[in-house]
């Protein structure tokens, strides 16, 4: 879909069925297209979970570019430009420390978070979202290396679409 309509649709579908559990599975490039919502969650009292894949990066973006510009960035890392990763030559641990701090954001909105670092801890963290009265950021760290599959190169049709 669209980068930053995760978020907004998320709550539209919270509004127009107030009892289901509503969750936005969002990145967190396309999660900042639209954080300003965060207000609106909390003054509309929505009970939406956003679970957010952060990968520190443009994840559609660097995936263009590791496979057809060799690698090489233009602005897609979401951190320091003097660290690794913004040149494509990260090794693929993932940072201490993230940028931006999306539990503090979330908190400030009021909204109840926790970010999630390792495989170990997501089952515990998701179902203390999942049982959460309202709404809930559970950013999830992950690698940014993964690329998401599949996608039809620029110019080209579904016929020549990148399963691998």
């Amino acid at each position: 879909g669209t980068m930053g309509f995760g978020l907004p649709a998320a709550m539209g579908v919270q509004t127009a069925c107030p009892d289901s559990l509503v969750i936005d599975i969002d990145g967190d490039g396309s999660f900042q297209m639209n954080i300003q919502e965060l207000g609106t969650l909390t003054c509309e009292k929505l009970p939406v979970k956003i679970l957010l894949l952060n990968n520190q990066h443009l994840g559609m973006v660097v995936q263009w570019e590791d496979r057809f510009m060799s690698g090489r960035r233009a602005h897609t890392y979401l951190g320091p430009v003097d660290h690794p990763e913004a040149l494509g030559e990260g090794d693929g641990t993932m940072p201490m420390e993230t940028f931006p701090n999306f539990v503090k954001i979330a908190e400030g909105y009021g909204i109840k978070a926790r970010q999630v670092r390792s495989r170990a801890e997501y089952p515990a963290a998701l179902a203390e979202m999942l049982a959460y009265d309202g709404p809930y950021l559970l950013d999830v760290i992950c690698p940014y290396q993964e690329h998401v599959l599949p996608m039809i190169p620029s110019g080209r049709t579904v016929r020549e679409i990148i399963t691998k």
